[in-house]
């Protein structure tokens, strides 16, 4: 874990330009002995930049700050997420399933959405489910300069909490992407990050059964597990996502598994 925040984009465009360099000092022989410290010195970089990309787009990595994936493994509890919502009539279809099996689950929504449809999105929170933000747009935070990524995540709260009446104090970036930025700037705003230790890849649309066969082949007691019951800021058919979770439970209920919200998870 990094203790100073450094944006990724900045240590890459470093890393980048001492592979140029080094590149170009192996290229002239100024630095080509029998052992060619400067091209050495281009892989090991090359190596770095790739560690430190993994480390940013890993759902489970840790170093640039302390993220939740997973939840004790010593009680066989699941959490069920859904990003990118709130998305009529898909979203309202999964809180009427939830409500039949009685299942608590927590829902990322994109600031947006919730300003577009904020009867949905307080619809969530009366049926007594865990509200988290998918911040306001659903932009790659690592894209963005200082002043949007804060913009993106009280915006998105400020609109959250006048749709629900809850300020979100759980955070999912989009895409899993983050830096040592993303995560100060959400411990100021006093959101801790919630990533996934399941994904069935549902945005894909390859049918309910493959949808629910991929989370129950991987499925672990303290699982959280990624659905999405939109997509992004357009919307989209979500309707394979909504029969795979009725599915899922199902199959999950059988195994005697138990299905709680990420804050329920992590007490």
């Amino acid at each position: 874990m990094l203790d100073t925040p450094i944006r990724l984009t900045t240590l890459l465009e470093i890393a980048t330009i001492l592979v140029l360099i080094a590149l170009f000092l192996d290229y002239s022989h100024i630095l080509r002995r029998p052992w060619r410290p400067a091209l050495i010195l281009a892989i090991v970089t090359i190596c770095v930049g790739t560690y430190l990309t993994l480390s940013a787009v890993l759902p489970t990595s840790s170093f640039y700050g302390p993220v939740i994936y997973q939840g004790s493994q010593s009680d066989k509890v699941v959490a069920l997420t859904f990003d990118d919502g709130p998305n009529p009539p898909y979203t309202l279809q999964l809180l009427d399933i939830l409500t039949t099996y009685d299942v608590k689950a927590t829902f990322f929504l994109i600031g947006q959405n919730a300003e577009k449809y904020p009867e949905t999105a307080n619809a969530i929170a009366q049926k007594g489910h865990l509200i988290g933000t998918h911040t306001y747009t659903h932009s790659d935070l690592l894209k963005l300069a200082e002043t949007d990524i804060l913009k993106e995540l009280s915006q998105s709260a400020v609109v959250i909490e006048n749709a629900t009446g809850t300020r979100p104090k759980f955070l999912r970036p989009p895409h899993g992407f983050r830096d040592s930025l993303v995560l100060q700037f959400s411990k100021e705003q006093k959101l801790d990050i919630v990533q996934w230790s399941v994904m069935a890849e549902d945005w894909k649309k390859p049918g309910a059964d493959v949808i629910a066969n991929r989370v129950l082949n991987k499925i672990n007691n303290g699982s959280i597990v990624l659905l999405h019951d939109g997509d992004g800021i357009i919307g989209g058919d979500r309707s394979q996502t909504v029969a795979a979770a009725e599915i899922i439970i199902k199959k999950l209920r059988q195994r005697g598994f138990r299905f709680v919200t990420v804050k329920e998870l992590l007490n």
